[in-house]
């Protein structure tokens, strides 16, 4: 009896062991939340671990390309604020970095008819919409769409004694003009599907907004995460556990048993199994794939989170010219903005050029003198996406040459870079942001964050990526914070 008994204890005590042993963890992507997740896993000494990546390259969101002697970034491009900002953490002990000083200019306004207005006007207007937007930022619990509480705030304002000497044209401008400058931060169609409510509990770090890489390149952020840089010595090596090419499809799991490996198959047919799965897939995905990626499906809640937080898009178009003949003697070009007549509007319509109707303006790059860049949200930016490079060149080089005929003749570009994350099956996207359905259907970024845990609370399935920030959604310091929230998550469970 006895002998049963010490028998007994020896295959519990192998069986614990067994589980606590295999701590293996699968990380979905290979972008600024698989990597900070995979860092803060191997710092704490977890080592079986795999990184499933769909495309060819690491990075994700973060996508760096060669142009004008450096690199540009065709995903996110600024740093935004050092306050709270895990990014610039990291880097800034061991980095400078640059500044597109944009709250520090005024841009200068431009016609679609080719003159160049009286600029007073357009500025304190363009000034004020900005102060309603931040006065918006105080109101205790807003009530409405960020268009509706702008909109009402401002014509209220343009009617006081300040600004009513000012025409209704140029009113009209500039409302319009806020509008798109609005859908290309939050890569929305119209500012009046953004939730004011739920956009004002998200955090914003505090200081310089437009922190550059300079000439580097945001894939620089890389270098400090597995910690190549500042200390080669100190390489943790993340890139070789990562498998490139390997789009996931599947994730089974089984939550009755605590014991069992989650098994992770790829569109090739490959599977790979792991106690802890980690996905860092953009919302995009989860919102097209998730019913089929998921074995057995996620939770409702889940799925309401995923179907009503909104996903935007983003689109950028870069120009290197042999030389900025854009720049007047001794000034400090930074952009111009563009306001579009009805008449040119609707040609540009008539002439398939209806995603340049959102274009707010074009602008400098910070250290690259001889770059312009073209950023822009709105509900064509698939339409700018489809074309072809040499469509989009003929048909910016159509605009220019219509808004600034004083530049004329308007050189061909010698070299340019374009955007695709909407029609890129990988991400389907840019960013995330707090939609009127998110605000009305109650559904939460905690909820989509959540884990799928066991029946002995162990998170078997993880999520992470920036729309899973609580703190600072559609951010990239939120990314990286999003994976090491989970890889803690995993860490603690064995803590």
């Amino acid at each position: 009896m006895l002998f049963r008994l010490v028998t007994g204890l020896c295959l519990l005590c192998a069986s614990l062991n067994a589980q606590t042993s295999d701590n293996s963890v699968i990380i979905v992507g290979a972008g600024l939340s698989g990597y900070s997740a995979a860092r803060r896993l191997l710092e704490n000494g977890f080592n079986e671990i795999t990184i499933l990546e769909s495309s060819g390259r690491i990075g994700g969101r973060i996508y760096s390309v060669p142009l004008s002697n450096g690199m540009v970034d065709s995903g996110a491009q600024w740093v935004h604020g050092q306050v709270g900002n895990s990014i610039y953490q990291l880097v800034s002990p061991h980095f400078s970095f640059g500044s597109t000083p944009v709250d520090l200019h005024y841009p200068i306004f431009v016609i679609s008819n080719g003159t160049t207005p009286q600029q007073r006007n357009f500025q304190s207007l363009y000034s004020l919409g900005y102060t309603v937007l931040a006065n918006i930022s105080t109101i205790r619990l807003p009530r409405g769409s960020l268009g509706d509480l702008f909109v009402t705030n401002f014509d209220e304002a343009i009617a006081g004694p300040l600004y009513r000497h000012i025409d209704v044209a140029t009113q009209d401008f500039i409302r319009e003009e806020i509008h798109k400058e609005t859908n290309g931060y939050y890569g929305t169609s119209s500012w009046f599907d953004i939730s004011a409510r739920l956009n004002f509990l998200s955090e914003f770090a505090d200081g310089d907004q437009y922190l550059t890489w300079k000439r580097q390149g945001f894939i620089t952020v890389f270098d400090y995460i597995t910690r190549r840089a500042p200390n080669p010595s100190e390489n943790l090596n993340i890139d070789s556990r990562v498998i490139f090419n390997k789009k996931v499809t599947n994730i089974r799991y089984n939550t009755n048993d605590p014991a069992s490996r989650s098994t992770v198959t790829c569109s090739d047919g490959s599977t790979y199994t792991a106690r802890h799965v980690i996905f860092t897939g953009s919302l995009g995905v989860l919102k097209k794939y998730h019913e089929t990626m998921f074995t057995p499906a996620l939770p409702t809640r889940k799925v309401s989170s995923i179907r009503n937080i909104a996903f935007g898009n983003v689109a950028k178009f870069f120009m290197e010219f042999d030389n900025n003949f854009w720049q007047t003697p001794g000034t400090t070009f930074l952009k111009y903005l563009f306001m579009w007549t009805d008449f040119h509007k609707n040609q540009a319509i008539a002439t398939n050029r209806e995603w340049m109707t959102d274009i707010a303006g074009i602008y400098a790059v910070d250290q690259y003198p001889n770059l312009l860049q073209i950023f822009f949200g709105g509900g064509n930016t698939q339409m700018f996406e489809l074309a072809s490079d040499e469509t989009v060149i003929n048909d910016v080089l159509w605009m220019l040459d219509m808004f600034l005929p004083h530049l004329r003749p308007i050189p061909r570009p010698r070299a340019v870079h374009k955007t695709k994350w909407l029609t890129n099956d990988n991400f389907l996207g840019s960013y995330s942001y707090p939609s009127m359905d998110q605000e009305r259907s109650l559904s939460t970024i905690a909820e989509l964050a959540s884990s799928i845990r066991a029946t002995n609370n162990m998170p078997m399935v993880l999520f992470a990526g920036e729309a899973t920030s609580s703190e600072f959604p559609s951010m990239a310091h939120g990314a990286l914070d999003s994976g090491y929230r989970a890889a803690d998550e995993i860490v603690s469970f064995y803590g």
